[in-house]
């Protein structure tokens, strides 16, 4: 196994990607730290885990909150002391129903051979409260997770950061402007950070997943999905293990050579 007795944090791991993360690092020997905000959703995952002969321990927290993230920290270094894998994965997309309602209208007028008149009306809109909790999940929380990793990996020389972006950071996704300017900060983070701890041993990376099917994209209507599949060269939406297997081949030594890269597995949506 090629993460036999190493350390993992995934956080976010409660559903989704983080979740299929935390699964395969788990399949591949990690010992794995499962974050989420919701308590129950990190339990579950690590009874998923356990069941299937593994080792988790549940570390709810907040991780936009650094005082939460110490303790969180400090709970699983207590028991396990080292900590070889952190997937900052933790994110929130905040769409207000009027963008999903106009992101539909686009859509139909763009089937209908356009032009297109109507408005998103999604910077002009949206709130400082949600352009603020945006940027502490993303990037806050990514900052933080990595503060403390970078505290126990420094003295290991060793070590493997790997942080959740987006086609949205590399590209811009419209209606989603905080969303957008949050993921291009990560991976403006994850690049200087890679600089900076390389001669030390630790690789430090991120993943620009392109649309997923996920219960997000799940919950937006029809036509605005067929416009998503419609602007996909592959035709298909990705799926969460496809998420999972490019992190862990960032976790394990097949990637040693690879140091502040964006991975983007998007179906050719952005090239």
């Amino acid at each position: 196994m090629k993460l036999e007795d190493q350390v993992a944090l995934v956080t976010g791991a409660g559903s989704g990607i983080g979740r299929a993360i935390a699964l395969a690092l788990s399949v591949e020997g990690a010992r794995v730290a499962v974050n989420d905000l919701i308590d129950e959703s990190a339990e579950a995952v690590v009874k998923e885990i356990r069941a299937a002969g593994g080792f988790a321990m549940a570390v709810p927290a907040d991780v936009a909150d650094g005082r939460a993230v110490l303790k969180m920290f400090t709970r699983f270094l207590s028991e396990w002391d080292r900590v070889d894998v952190v997937v900052n994965n933790a994110g929130a997309l905040f769409l207000e129903p009027h963008v999903v309602t106009n992101m539909q209208a686009q859509a139909a007028e763009r089937a209908a051979g356009g032009p297109v008149r109507t408005p998103l009306e999604a910077t002009r809109t949206i709130e400082d409260g949600v352009w603020r909790r945006t940027f502490a999940i993303h990037v806050d929380g990514t900052f933080h997770c990595t503060r403390e990793a970078l505290k126990v990996m420094e003295v290991r020389r060793s070590g493997r950061i790997i942080n959740m972006a987006s086609i949205a950071g590399i590209g811009g996704l419209a209606g989603s402007p905080d969303y957008s300017a949050a993921k291009a900060a990560v991976i403006g983070f994850t690049k200087a950070v890679a600089r900076e701890v390389a001669h030390l041993g630790i690789r430090v990376n991120a993943i620009a997943p392109g649309f997923v099917d996920t219960p997000l994209l799940a919950d937006l209507p029809a036509s605005v999905r067929a416009a998503i599949l419609a602007q996909t060269p592959c035709g298909r939406l990705g799926t969460v293990e496809e998420i999972a297997a490019a992190a862990l081949f960032l976790a394990d030594d097949r990637s040693d050579f690879m140091t502040g890269q964006v991975l983007s597995p998007n179906g050719g949506y952005s090239m």
